[in-house]
C-alpha cells in the first residue's frame, strides 16, 4: 500500500489532511492505522497529499490528477487466494473491465505487460469491501474483499469487487451525497474537490440499483455495469481508437443515457467522450449502414449533457448557417456553433431522420463538406476500411461531424459537414 499508514504520525497527517480537504470529520475512521472515507475507500498518505495540492488549478485540473495516467496501459490484479465462488467472481469483475474498449487492459496474475498490479485480499468474516484512491498517476495497489461474502451469490461478489476496483481507478460513490439512497441510513460523505466532480453525460442523482458505485449493495445485485457507469468509464478512460456501430435495422448505441431521441427510428450514438467521425452508405440498398464514433483522448470535448434531437425530413434544420448552403439541393442536418453530432436516425425505411446534437468543447472551425454519395470521400484513411464495399464519408483525426445532410428523395444520406474544434 502507498505510505507506510501504520505509522501513527502518517495516520494523523492523512486525518489532518482529510479534514483540511473538507471530509466531514465524521466520515473519516482509522481502522488498524489505515485511514477510510465513505466507509470503504482508503486513502495513502501520497493521495491524502495529492487533495491538498489545489493551489489556483480548476476542479476540473484537480480531478485529474487523483484519476490513472494514460501509461498505464494494463492493470493485473493478483487474485492468489481466490478460490471458488471468490475465483470466479474477480474473472468476472475484471472481464467487466476487459471488455470496454477503455485506456486500459485488465487482467488476472500471472499475465505478461502489467504496468501496475493490484493485490487483491480477502478479509475473514467482513461483508463488503474497502480499496482506496489513485494517487501519483497510479490505482490503488489493493483491494479487501470481505470473506462473509460467501454467503452470497458469485453475482453479489463480482459485484463488490468490480465496485473496489472503481475506486483504485478514482471513481467515489454515485450516491456519496445521500448514502440514505442505497444503505438507507447515513449521511453525505462530503465533496472535498475530490472523485465527487460530476461526470458529464451521466445522472446527477442517485437512485435504488441505479449504479455498481452506489455506496451500498442488495442481494440482489446482477454484477454488471449500469449504463451510467459504462458513459463515466467511457468519458474518463476511453481508449484511443474507433467504434462501428451498425444501425441498418437495429439500434446500435453506446450509451442510452439521452433516452429515446428519435423514437420508432434505428438510431446510432456514440458514448459520452466520443464524437461521431463517419457514416457509410450502401451502393445497392441505399441504406445507411455504419455510424463510425472516435475516441482519441480529447474526450473532454464531447460532453453526452444537454443532448437534444434535431428533425430534418422534410426540410433544413440548422443551429447555425454560418457555413453557407454546404450541399445545395440537399435536406441539411447541422449542429450549432458550439455543439457536435453525436448520433444519427433513419427510420424504418431507412431514410436519415435526425441528429443528436450535444454541447461540446468545440467551435464549428473550418468546417467543409464530404460528399459520400457515389464513392468513398475520407479526409483519412487511418481507420481501416470499416464498411469494406459501402461508401463511406469519414472526417480526419481531431475533426468531428458538424453535420449531415440527405437526398430530398429517398432519404438516403448524401454529404457530411467537417468541422474542426
Amino acid at each position: 500500500m502507498f505510505g507506510c499508514a501504520g505509522q501513527p504520525d502518517e495516520t494523523q497527517e492523512i486525518v489532518d489532511n482529510l479534514v483540511e480537504a473538507g471530509f466531514p470529520a465524521d466520515d473519516i475512521m482509522v481502522v488498524d492505522g489505515k485511514v477510510y472515507v465513505g466507509r470503504d475507500a482508503e486513502v495513502s498518505l501520497v493521495a491524502s497529499r495529492e487533495m491538498l495540492a489545489r493551489d489556483n488549478s480548476t476542479e476540473e485540473q484537480y480531478r485529474t490528477t487523483n484519476l490513472v495516467s494514460t501509461a498505464v496501459t494494463k492493470i493485473c490484479i493478483n487474485g492468489s487466494t481466490f478460490t471458488g465462488a471468490f475465483s470466479t467472481a474477480l474473472d468476472l469483475a475484471i472481464q467487466n473491465y476487459d471488455e470496454l474498449p477503455l485506456s486500459f487492459a485488465m487482467a488476472r496474475t500471472p499475465s505478461s505487460d502489467c504496468s501496475f498490479t493490484i493485490n487483491a485480499v480477502i478479509q475473514p468474516g467482513v461483508v463488503g469491501g474497502s480499496a482506496g484512491f489513485p494517487a501519483g498517476g497510479l490505482p490503488y495497489g489493493t483491494i479487501n474483499i470481505g470473506g462473509g461474502l460467501s454467503s452470497y451469490s458469485v453475482d453479489v461478489i463480482e459485484h463488490v469487487i468490480t465496485h473496489e476496483l472503481g475506486h483504485t481507478i478514482g471513481f467515489r460513490h454515485t450516491d456519496y451525497y445521500n448514502r440514505v439512497i442505497s444503505c438507507g441510513s447515513g449521511g453525505n460523505e462530503g465533496d472535498a474537490g475530490v472523485g465527487a466532480i460530476h461526470i458529464p453525460g451521466t445522472p446527477t442523482t442517485a437512485t435504488i440499483g441505479g449504479s455498481l458505485m452506489n455506496s451500498c449493495f442488495r442481494s440482489a445485485e446482477t454484477g454488471e455495469f449500469a449504463s451510467s457507469d459504462l458513459s463515466a468509464l467511457t468519458y474518463l478512460y476511453s481508449a484511443q481508437g474507433y467504434a462501428s456501430l451498425n444501425f441498418e435495422s437495429s439500434d446500435a448505441r453506446r450509451t442510452a443515457s439521452t433516452g429515446d431521441w428519435a423514437y420508432g427510428d434505428f438510431k446510432a450514438e456514440c458514448a459520452s467522450g466520443e464524437s461521431l467521425t463517419g457514416v457509410s452508405l450502401s451502393p445497392t440498398s441505399r441504406n445507411s449502414r455504419i455510424a463510425l464514433c472516435r475516441a482519441d483522448g480529447d474526450a473532454w470535448r464531447y460532453p453526452h449533457a444537454g443532448c437534444y434531437s434535431r428533425f430534418f425530413s422534410t426540410s433544413d434544420s440548422r443551429g447555425t448557417t454560418a457555413t453557407g448552403d454546404w450541399d445545395v439541393g440537399s435536406l441539411k442536418g447541422e449542429c450549432g456553433t458550439n455543439e457536435f453530432v453525436a448520433g444519427v436516425a433513419q427510420n424504418t425505411v431507412h431514410e436519415v431522420t435526425a441528429l443528436l446534437c450535444c454541447p461540446g468543447n468545440v467551435a464549428h472551425n473550418s468546417c467543409t463538406p464530404r460528399v459520400f454519395d457515389g464513392q468513398d470521400s475520407r479526409e483519412s484513411s487511418t481507420s481501416g476500411d470499416w464498411d469494406v464495399g459501402n461508401w463511406k464519408g469519414e472526417c480526419g483525426p481531431g475533426r468531428y461531424i458538424g453535420g449531415i445532410s440527405r437526398n430530398v428523395s429517398g432519404g438516403a444520406p448524401h454529404a457530411l459537414l467537417c468541422c474542426s474544434p
